[in-house]
């Protein structure tokens, strides 16, 4: 059982977004060369000193101020990450240029993910296919050629097996639940007040010996036939809106998921049909 699953069986209700707060709507993001923004040429000469996992684990932590990271279950998932992604780069051989590259590309992905609660696979993709596209073809100052072919295709493979078969499991870690607040104006209708602050709530609500001999020859008050037929008619118009908007979602939802289901079925075909020809250009290459 990996930390990831372990961390998410444990982990808390998500928060929810503190209210007024603007949410990030999903939007491009354009890719760009990112050699040795994050892991620089002394970073790379340490991570290249740790022979186990919890040497890497700490080196890491201390590059990225994730030292509570057996604590914290957020930066324990984001660890977890970052191991497996240098460990997958020394699998593969990649220099000490090509893993900065990497941990980048995989980073920055995982930025986009999470800077939204709102689904957005397909600018997280697009972004992650344009960061690949630009350490794999040579056209400077844009594009690098640092991987080849077969690296591209590799690199491409591990990412769709585990980071976004695991999209939303990430994003449901790492973004807070969104709450909506409606607000309705109603023309010849008095607005609701705002709601009072607790203390002077608690002082309006303690009445003195006049307001309580008022309280008691008061006689409750019903409300007048107008006014129950308008409530009924604003509660029925709210249920069917909300219902709407459930029903909204759930398709959207189902919509994402195929595309994402069809998105990996065609990289997967892709991938079959064409390996022969990738990995003979690789070899012309080398």
């Amino acid at each position: 059982m990996s930390f990831f699953e372990v961390a998410l069986a444990n982990m808390p209700a998500p928060t929810e977004s503190t209210p007024g707060t603007k949410i990030i709507q999903p939007r491009r993001h354009k890719g760009r060369v990112v050699v040795w923004e994050d892991l620089s040429v002394n970073h790379m000469d340490a991570i290249d000193q740790a022979t186990t996992p919890d040497d890497l684990r700490s080196i890491l932590g201390q590059i990225f101020g994730m030292s509570d990271h057996r604590e914290n279950l957020k930066d324990g998932v984001l660890m977890d990450l970052f191991v497996y992604t240098v460990l997958y780069a020394r699998a593969q051989g990649f220099t000490k240029e090509q893993t900065s590259a990497f941990f980048s590309i995989v980073k920055r992905t995982h930025g986009v993910c999470v800077e939204t609660p709102f689904g957005n696979v397909q600018e997280c993709y697009n972004y992650f296919t344009e960061l690949l596209l630009c350490h794999g073809t040579k056209r400077p100052p844009f594009s690098v050629d640092l991987f080849d072919a077969d690296q591209v295709r590799s690199i491409t493979d591990y990412v769709v097996n585990t980071y976004f078969r695991h999209f939303k499991l990430y994003k449901y870690v790492f973004t807070p639940k969104v709450q909506l607040d409606l607000t309705m104006k109603y023309v010849g209708i008095p607005e609701t007040p705002q709601p009072i602050e607790e203390e002077e709530q608690k002082e309006e609500e303690q009445p003195g010996p006049d307001a309580e001999a008022a309280e008691q020859q008061e006689e409750p008050q019903e409300e007048s036939p107008r006014k129950k037929e308008l409530r009924a008619l604003i509660q029925s118009q709210l249920a069917s809106q909300v219902k709407e908007l459930k029903m909204s979602v759930d398709e959207q939802l189902k919509i994402n998921d195929q595309v994402l289901t069809q998105k990996l079925a065609a990289l997967g075909e892709g991938d079959s049909s064409k390996g022969g020809r990738t990995s003979s250009r690789g070899g012309k290459r080398k």
